[in-house]
C-alpha cells in the first residue's frame, strides 16, 4: 500500500509541470501578456474618451469586484460607477496599467497589475488635479471575442493627491 502510494506520488511529480494547465509555456504566458497589453491599451482609450459603455464592453458578463473590506460589487454596480466617475472628470492626463506579474490557469489568466492615473477632476464644484495609484489582481478569461476582464480583487489603494496634497486613505 505504502509503496503503491510512493509510485503514484513519484510519478505525479515527474509529470508535474507537463501538463500545460499546471505550468503554462513561456511562449504561451509571452502571447497572453502582449494580448492582454493590446486590452490595457483599449481600456485606457475607453477611459480618455470618456465612454464607459467602451469600458464596459470590455468586462465579462460575470464581471465583479471583491474590495478590500469584502464587499462584492456585481457587473451592473460597475458599469454605474464607472459611469459616474467618468461623469466627473473633465480630462485624463494619463493613465497607465502595468502588468508586474502574469499567470495562467486553463483559459484563466491572473494579471497582478499597478495601475495609475492623473487627471482633472470636478471636485466641489471645481477642477482640481487628482493622482491615484492602485495595486491589484485582474483576472481575465479568454472567450470567443478576446480576453474579457472577468475579476478584479486583492486592491491595494495607494496615495491619493488632490492638487499635489495627500489625502488621508479611504476606509
Amino acid at each position: 500500500m505504502i509503496r503503491g502510494l510512493v509510485v503514484t506520488l513519484g510519478i505525479a511529480i515527474a509529470t508535474w509541470g507537463c501538463n500545460e494547465d499546471r505550468a503554462p509555456s513561456q511562449d504561451r504566458i509571452a502571447q497572453a501578456r502582449e494580448e492582454l497589453e493590446g486590452r490595457y491599451r483599449e481600456n485606457e482609450a475607453a477611459f480618455f474618451a470618456k465612454d464607459p459603455d467602451r469600458v464596459m464592453q470590455l468586462r465579462h458578463p460575470d464581471f465583479h469586484t471583491i474590495l478590500p473590506n469584502g464587499t462584492v460589487n456585481s457587473r451592473e454596480q460597475m458599469a454605474q460607477r464607472t459611469r459616474d466617475f467618468i461623469g466627473r472628470i473633465e480630462r485624463f492626463d494619463s493613465l497607465g496599467e502595468t502588468i508586474t506579474r502574469l499567470s495562467l490557469s486553463g483559459d484563466t489568466a491572473m494579471a497582478m497589475v499597478d495601475q495609475g492615473t492623473v487627471r482633472q477632476q470636478r471636485i466641489d464644484g471645481r477642477i482640481h488635479e487628482v493622482r491615484t495609484s492602485v495595486k491589484q489582481r485582474e483576472s481575465w478569461i479568454k472567450t470567443g471575442d478576446g480576453w474579457m476582464m472577468w475579476r478584479v480583487d486583492s486592491i491595494q489603494p495607494g496615495a491619493t493627491l488632490l492638487d499635489g496634497k495627500p489625502l488621508p486613505p479611504q476606509p
